[in-house]
């Protein structure tokens, strides 16, 4: 059974930077490993892929010592089930409003007594080879965080932060200032208020504050307001850069 190295040293204190990954490519995820991003995120919300895709991107991450995180496409008990068994060790679930889809997503995520999903043996255990107690194994180790990105759920952030087995609550900027009408402005000062009270509950609750970063800057400037869990780009932004820098340098531009 592998251990979740990310979430032990979030909760070690240190600041960890990942990316998401939209390209559904095995090379690109170990090429992510290689280069040392401290957890990467596949991106099943915006991307076309599924547990069965995804199971095969989290053997590309973990073989390169990443720790392999999935943003699914709903909250759906079915749909945290089918992640989980495919091999992720952290979940990223977007528009959690309230503290009941909080606890509904804590109960699918993790075994009795911390919740209620379906056993069997999948790949984190091993396919039942595992030394250990797998279901122990898995509560400690799975890593929740829930997306603050709607105003609708900003009043409730201190009562999800509240929540046992919620590890880190996460803003997503873009969405957040869409539902606010102002989509894009992500330094309207109403976001900025969204920004202070999620840093402030995660800290009143021992949590975590993370939220998506467009640049290694800015993910520099957001680590030094209080977040530790920051996820800076996408392959394929980095990948776009790349190709653009290039053709820029070959053809003079």
């Amino acid at each position: 059974m592998r251990e979740n190295i990310a979430k032990k040293r979030l909760y070690a204190g240190e600041t960890l930077y990942g990316i998401f990954a939209n390209a559904i490519s095995p090379e690109l995820i170990e090429i992510m490993g290689i280069t040392g991003f401290d957890f990467i995120v596949v991106d099943s919300e915006h991307s076309s892929s599924g547990p069965e895709t995804n199971r095969i991107l989290n053997m590309a991450g973990e073989c390169r010592g990443a720790s392999m995180f999935t943003r699914i496409p709903n909250k759906l008990d079915s749909t945290v089930l089918r992640h989980c068994d495919a091999g992720a060790q952290g979940l990223l679930v977007p528009q959690v409003n309230t503290k009941e889809e909080a606890e509904s997503i804590v109960r699918a995520a993790k075994y009795y007594p911390e919740g209620m999903r379906g056993f069997t043996m999948p790949r984190n255990a091993d396919y039942g080879f595992c030394k250990g107690d797998y279901v122990v194994h898995n509560n400690e180790n799975m890593l929740i965080a829930v997306q603050c990105e709607n105003v609708a759920g900003v009043p409730n952030v201190g009562e999800i932060a509240a929540v046992d087995g919620v590890d880190v609550i996460f803003i997503g900027p873009m969405d957040l200032t869409e539902s606010m009408g102002i989509v894009g402005q992500t330094q309207d000062p109403r976001v900025k208020e969204v920004i202070d009270i999620v840093l402030e509950e995660t800290k009143k609750h021992h949590k975590y504050a993370g939220i998506f970063a467009m640049s290694p800057e800015q993910a520099k400037e957001y680590a030094k307001m209080g977040f530790r869990y920051i996820i800076c780009c996408t392959d394929l932004m980095l990948f776009g850069r790349a190709c653009e820098q290039t053709v820029k340098a070959l053809k003079g531009e």
